[in-house]
Formats: structure tokens, sequence, C-alpha cells
């Protein structure tokens, strides 16, 4: 439709007979807000089957009603609901002792003289008024009768009333006005519609195509703005390149770039930055919402959280969610990072707890919460998770498994003198090679392998000490041939020369091979763990397990000094231990001692006693300090994996030991019954080859069973939401990083969280259907197109 034909359409409009129906106000013919009004009411509502608007809602009792322009057009066009299959009980209407009269449905037809009976649809029931009125007549002001004013109850005389008034002049004229109306409204309304509807499929395909491309960039951390906004530049970033991309196989999105594409502002084309940018926040709000629902369905949840400083050097609070999904199966959900908190508990605490309720969760709900173990997360009275419980006793605190893990190697390493010489070599080793790209490829020349090198040492990642331990073992020969060369070589300068004398003097000893071998085992076993405990399916008791492992590893280890012995001699240039030379203090002997001589330790032994043993002391002793926090915590849920040991008197017990602590979720009688049932059940199936509790909530997911064991569901499901790491929380700023880095550092908080949940939860993104969103543009479009 052209634009002379469209104004033409809108001036039918204003010039329609609804302007001169009746002398309303200013304020009538204003639209009102129906819904505040009625309040959650019984609401009239429909939809054209060529309507682009959203469904419209009006009240159905005439109590609520008000003449409004909208009002009377939807009337006109649609009806009203009669309200005819009322009961009626409300117009009761009491004429005398022991006479009383009601409204009755034969009220709505008027009957002829040859029998035959008519509906009488200008009639309404009001349920709150116990009255009747004439739609027509109310609607046009009719102040002649009560039908059209303040409503009809005499229902003795109701039959005779009824036929006078609908044989009444003005009745009729109120009746063929609003037929009159309807009529006309229907003939303009169709041919608006129609274009409406045609503009709505445009826009709705070339939103189709926009929020394609905004899933693909977002759900893959991907950038999106170049250095221009113009189509066909190769600095217009990703977001149009993709939109260009696809045009050469869409001759529609050509059509409509050609069209819209570098028109510029003022002019809506939904391919600007702008819309983008709309469309990727209600994207990540619709992405946050299915979280919170899942979280919301599934009643309990644990709460991970962590922070770190960006690119600007604002401190980021991430927050994570864990609980168990539909089937059972634990997941952890990013939802927002939270910028500038602060590093004191009591903020920290506050923050958490206006998230929760921001959330629209209960904090009652909550059942387990971890951390680090810094002394503002984890103190025992001013802590975070004193804070926390403090508010619900519930809400167990479980140290980070991964964190302590890495803290036990730390305080491994700080014991002795040896452990932190290694690590300093191994480190200065990696800067001498890298530091320049002649010595770099002198050492790959040398190397039997070029499948792994050197590798540098973090200070936040203990699997980096790992990794460089084990390259510098595999390349052992290579760095040592590469120092000798070195050395050698006149042509270096006089520095370098004697820095490599310095790492090769060091290297040689046998306390150093012995120390690689060392570490080399101890590390490989702590980083499989750490890698193991950062999986989401991992639970409390399975940690408690891998540390045991751990222990009785180093129990074992304890013993083989000779074995590493042997492994380190065969590479050490230096075969025998460094004597030290320095004179032996004399200690007094005091008068109850006797004056035998202090006992003299060979240089191995004093290596072994002083240096190895120490080591794996410390790590065993760190190992049982943090393992106690765990088992507190799975001491009382551990019957479950072997009720088929345990007679019915033990299981009694600590059945009732666990229902005292969750005497608000489980109900003893029941639970006792469902473990006793579940016990003779496992006598006759097989669980799996992992007997724990996740295995076991695996088990009644599997075979749909939790309707059978529903008190043992949760319990197993509080003990598998509740969180053993704040793994998610780091692997989140990894994320973070990628969406807030230099080039990007003005970026504002909305669209950092926007982009950062569309691509750590990009299953979810990549998964959801945005139908919604894509509707309301394109409607929203549609009308502005139009009006």
């Amino acid at each position: 439709m052209e634009s002379a034909e469209k104004n033409d359409v809108i001036k039918l409009i204003d010039n329609s007979e609804l302007k001169s129906l009746s002398p309303m106000s200013k304020a009538d013919l204003n639209d009102v807000n129906v819904d505040e009004m009625c309040n959650g009411k019984n609401l009239m509502e429909v939809q054209d089957d060529n309507s682009t608007e959203e469904v419209q809602r009006f009240p159905t009792d005439p109590a609520d009603w008000l003449r409004t322009a909208s009002f009377i057009k939807f009337c006109a066009v649609h009806g009203v609901d009669q309200n005819n299959n009322d009961n009626f009980i409300q117009s009761k209407n009491q004429y005398s002792v022991g006479k009383v009269r009601f409204c009755n449905k034969t009220m709505f037809f008027s009957k002829l003289p040859n029998g035959e009976q008519i509906s009488r649809a200008w009639l309404v029931y009001s349920h709150k008024l116990g009255k009747v009125f004439c739609a027509p007549c109310w609607l046009f002001k009719n102040e002649s009768s009560n039908l059209a004013n303040d409503g009809f109850n005499d229902w003795k005389n109701a039959h005779k009333r009824l036929k006078e008034h609908e044989g009444s002049l003005n009745h009729k004229t109120c009746l063929l006005k609003l037929k009159d109306l309807g009529q006309e409204q229907g003939r303009l309304d169709s041919m608006l519609l129609v274009q409406i509807k045609h503009e709505k499929m445009y826009w709705r395909s070339v939103l189709e195509r926009v929020v394609s491309v905004i899933k693909t960039l977002a759900s893959r951390g991907l950038p999106f703005r170049g250095q221009e906004e113009i189509f066909g530049s190769s600095k217009n970033g990703n977001y149009m390149m993709l939109l260009e991309l696809l045009s050469e196989f869409d001759p529609f999105l050509a059509q409509h770039i050609s069209k819209y594409g570098n028109s510029g502002s003022g002019t809506t084309s939904y391919l600007s930055s702008t819309i983008c940018d709309e469309i990727i926040v209600l994207m990540a709000k619709k992405v946050k919402e299915v979280i919170i629902n899942e979280v919301k369905s599934r009643k309990y949840y644990s709460i991970v959280v962590d922070s770190t400083p960006d690119i600007t050097h604002s401190d980021q609070l991430a927050f994570i969610l864990r609980y168990v999904s539909d089937k059972g199966a634990p997941t952890e959900r990013f939802l927002e990072f939270i910028p500038k908190v602060g590093h004191k508990s009591l903020e920290i605490a506050e923050t958490v707890i206006m998230t929760i309720d921001n959330l629209k969760l209960n904090i009652s709900d909550c059942r387990g919460q971890s951390y680090d173990t810094a002394k503002n997360m984890s103190g025992c009275y001013n802590g975070l998770q004193a804070r926390i419980k403090n508010i619900n006793p519930l809400a167990f605190y479980i140290p980070c498994a991964a964190h302590s893990l890495n803290l036990v190697g730390s305080h491994a390493v700080e014991c002795c003198n040896e452990a932190a010489t290694f690590f300093g070599l191994m480190q200065n080793i990696y800067v001498f090679f890298s530091s320049s790209t002649h010595r770099w490829d002198l050492l790959n020349n040398n190397m039997v392998s070029k499948s792994r090198t050197l590798k540098a040492l973090s200070n936040t990642r203990w699997s980096s000490r790992d990794s460089a331990c084990l390259s510098l073992n595999e390349n052992w020969s290579a760095v040592l041939a590469t120092l000798t060369y070195i050395m050698d070589d006149d042509t270096e300068n006089n520095i370098t020369r004697n820095e490599a004398k310095g790492l090769m003097n060091k290297i040689s000893s046998l306390e150093t091979a012995i120390m690689s071998v060392v570490w080399g085992f101890l590390l490989s076993r702590l980083n499989v763990t750490s890698n193991k405990l950062q999986n989401v399916n991992i639970d409390c008791l399975d940690v408690l397990q891998l540390y045991d492992s751990l222990i009785r590893l180093i129990e074992q280890t304890r013993e083989n000094f000779d074995d590493f012995e042997t492994e380190a001699l065969a590479k050490a240039v230096r075969k025998n231990y460094k004597i030290t030379t320095t004179r032996k203090k004399k200690r007094k002997v005091f008068h109850d001692e006797s004056e035998s001589e202090d006992v003299n330790l060979s240089a191995r032994d004093s290596f072994k006693i002083h240096t190895f043993i120490p080591i794996l002391d410390k790590l065993k002793t760190e190992l049982e300090t943090r393992r106690h926090a765990y088992d507190i915590f799975c001491k009382p849920f551990t019957f479950l994996t072997k009720i088929k040991e345990l007679d019915n008197q033990e299981i009694r017990k600590s059945v009732k030991l666990l229902q005292n602590i969750y005497k608000n979720d489980v109900e003893f009688n029941d639970f006792i019954n469902e473990v006793l049932h579940l016990k003779a059940h496992v006598d006759v199936i097989s669980i799996g080859e992992k007997h724990n509790l996740l295995s076991l909530q695996t088990f009644l997911y599997e075979k749909d069973l939790t309707n059978i064991y529903p008190n043992i569901e949760i319990i197993l499901r509080i003990f598998t939401c509740t969180a053993v790491t704040n793994c998610s929380a780091e692997r989140s700023f990894s994320c973070l990083k990628r969406v807030k880095n230099y080039l990007r550092s003005t970026m504002t908080q909305q669209k950092v969280n926007s982009f950062a949940i569309l691509n750590i939860e990009n299953q979810i993104t990549r998964q959801l259907s945005f139908d919604d969103i894509i509707d309301n543009f394109a409607t929203d479009k549609s009308r502005r197109k139009m009006i």
C-alpha cells in the first residue's frame, strides 16, 4: 500500500462514526489499563486471525466496564460476554417474607408468538451487582432505562420490562449504531491488518536471520563490532561480516541489506549495533529466566562465588548456582558478574543475599556453599560462610576441594629449602632459553621429540608445575647438552656463558635429579586428581575417596626412596651427594645426659631425612587436615552406600541421625520405610560398578523410581546439589577475559553479563527458541511502519 493510500485509511478512521457516537468526556476517550483496574478478574479477550496486535483484554462484568473508545470498538466488532452461565445467586431479590426472586436463563431469550425463541444478545448479567444491563444502551448512554444505567433486578416484572425495552426506539437506535460501527470497523481494520500482517512477516524474516547470527557469535564468545559499521567494508566486524556471508546465499537478506544496510540513523533496519545490543540483552534475560525456573522447580541449590579483577582493575564477583536437573544430573549455572563488591565478608554477604532476593529465590532452600579458603570467605565466625549459615544453618560450607589440593602442594614445596630451590631452578631454566630465540633453537635441535617443549610455572595454576616438571624430565639430556654447548661457545658473551654454567652446576647434582624424579611422580598424581576434582559431576564423597587415595599413595611412596634414587642416578651428571663441609656445631652436654657423640648422618641419609621424608609427611598432614571438612559433611550420608551390609537397627539409627539434620525436608517414618525397601531392592538389582550416592541417584531417575522413594530422592538431591569446588566460577573468569578485553574495556556491565551468560551457558543459548523476542520486535516495527 502506497503512502497516500495509507493516509486515506487513517483519515477514514479519524472521521469514523466513533467520534460522534455519544458525548463522551476526554477522559473517556483515553484507553485505561484494564489489567490493573480489574486486578486479575475475568476478562474478555480475543485475537483476530489477521491481527498482529497482542490479545486485547477487557472485563466481562459490567460493574468493571469503562466507556472508552477501544472498549466500544471491541464490543462492536466482537460482541460481549452475556455471563448467562452464572448460577445467579448474587441476583437474589426479596419482595416480602418468603417471596424471593432470582434472575434466570429464560430472561436471555425473547419468545415469539409462534413459540420460537430469539436470543437477547444485548443483555448482560453482572455477577458482582446481581443485575442485568443492556450493553448497547450502556455503551451509548441511553439515559431512559435502568438497563443502561444502574442495572435492572426487578425479576418479578422482568419479562414485561425487557420486552418493553427491546421494542423501544432508543434501544433499537443504540443497537443499530453498534452494528453499523462493527461493520465499518471490520472493513477498515481488515485493510490495515492485512498490510500489518505482511509488514510483520517481512520484519520477522529479517529478525530470524539477525537472531541466528547473534546466537552463533554470542554462544562462541566472539566479538561483534569492528572499526566501522558499513556493509561492504573489510573492517565492519564479525556481526556484519556474517550477515554479508548469509546474503550471498539468501536473496531476501541481500535485498534487505541493499535497501536498508547503509541507510544511516533515523531509518529502522534491525541491522544496526543498537538493535543488536537490545536483542543480546533480551536473549540473555531469557536464558537467565530459564536457569532460574529450573532452579525453582528443583527447590534445593547451593551457591558458589569467587572474584577476580578485570582488564580495568575492577573486581568482578562471579555468582554460580548448583542444583540437580530433572534428570538427576548435578548442574552448575553461571548467572552474572557483580562488580565492585569489596573484599570484606560483610560486603560480600550482603551482595550474595541481595542477589538471591533479586532472583526471587528462597535462601532457606540453599543447602550448600563452596568458596576458596581465604579468611574472608571461610572464617568460622565472621567469614562469608558463617554469615550465610546464621541465616540458614543448613547451608553447609564445603571448602573448594581443588583449591585445597593446590594448597597442599604449595605447603609441601615450602616445607624445605631443597624443594623450593628445585622449582626456582625449573623457572630459571625456562627463562634462560625462552628469552632468546637463538638459545631456544639450540635446545630444539638437541631435543629428540619436539612434542613437548619446556614450560613456565604459574602462580595460580598448579597443573603448570606438573607440565613444567614433565617437560624438564623428558628433555633432561637436551637441556644438559645445550647448556654445555653454550658454556663452551666462545662466540657467546660472558654473561650468557656464566648463566649457563650456573644452571649447569645446579642441574648436574644428584639431589636435583632426585627432586625431578620425586616431584615428577607426585605432581602427576596431584594433577590427575585435581583435574578429576574440577568435574561438575563430582560430589563430596568422591572428594573424600580421592583424598584418601592420595594419603595411601604417599604412605607407600615414603618407602620407595631407593627406587627414586636409582632412577635419578641414571640421568645425573654427578653420581655422589653433595658433602657439607661446614663445621658442625657442638652441643652442650647437661649433667643428666650421657657423653656419647651425636649421630653423624651420611649425605644420602641427610638428604632422605631432611628433604625427602619431610615433603611426603607435609603432603600427608595437609591432606588429612583438609580431608576432615569433607568427612564431617559426608558422614551422615555414607550409610546409603552400604545398606546391603547394615542390619535394620543400624539403618534405623543412621536414618534418625540424618533426619534430625533435615527434619523439615524428610519425614522419619516414611524415610526409614523407604530405606528398608531400597535395601531389599538393591539385593536383586545392580546399580552399577561404582556404588556411590550419585550412581544411586542416577539409578532412581533412569528407572523412574523417584515416586517410590521420594524421601531418599530428596536426601540424594540435597547431597548432590552441594557444591564441593568453585571451579565453575574460575572457568567463568576465562570468559570474562575474552569478553572484556583491552579492545572492549569500556563495555557496560549489562553487556558484559549478557555476553558472558550467552557464552558460558551456550548449550541453553543454542537450544532455546527466541521466537517471542522476534515476534515482539516484528510487531513493533510493523506498527511503526504503518502509523
